[in-house]
């Protein structure tokens, strides 16, 4: 067994709560506007496909659902019921949580991304303390309520939802020094349940 820094630790506790974050405040403002979520999925990423990754696999209340191109053609539907002919879906996010499943996640990392294998070079072991905190696999757990009708405030139909997602990490966004795109991190699992 490797020990682990605290400073890893603390790297990998604090990027995971900034990209939860980052992630639910992309997500569910784009399923309230309308939007459409495919590129937040693994799928369409040409470094995971190239290297034989698996697509995202989704699961809609128990159905699974192949594609995520499926899974915004359901919210669509969704969002036009038979309640109004508007704009009748609202998300509302209560709570979330996430944890590291993998700390060093390095399935199609580019080059740069990896730790040195080599020695401790000066540079390299620099470049590194940058690198803490960016291979991460995260479960994130998202709980809320969805509001069918033509107003949030006063819906027509309201239920409890739980999303589950396993985040993965973006080498094309996170190989640039410094970004903060909403989406450092693609999904490849998710579980939606509506109860």
């Amino acid at each position: 067994m490797v020990a682990t820094s605290f400073s890893v630790l603390d790297a990998n506790i604090r990027s995971s709560a900034e990209a939860a974050t980052e992630f639910v405040d992309w997500y569910y403002p784009a399923l309230n506007s309308g939007k459409s979520v495919v590129s937040g999925y693994i799928n369409n990423n040409v470094r995971y496909k190239e290297a034989g990754h698996a697509p995202a696999d989704i699961c809609v209340n128990g159905i699974v659902v192949p594609t995520p191109d499926e899974w915004d053609s359901m919210l669509e539907k969704q969002r036009y019921t038979a309640i109004t002919s508007k704009n009748t879906v609202h998300y509302i996010v209560e709570s979330y949580d996430v944890h590291v499943i993998n700390p060093d996640y390095r399935f199609a990392a580019p080059a740069d991304l990896l730790p040195p294998t080599s020695g401790l070079e000066s540079q390299r072991a620099r470049e590194n303390k940058r690198l803490e905190g960016v291979r991460i696999v995260m479960m994130l757990t998202v709980s809320g309520t969805v509001h069918f009708g033509t107003d949030a405030k006063d819906p027509v139909l309201k239920q409890h939802f739980n999303d589950v997602f396993i985040l993965v990490p973006n080498w094309d966004v996170l190989s640039r020094a410094g970004s903060r795109a909403t989406r450092r991190y693609l999904i490849s699992s998710h579980t939606y349940r509506a109860y």
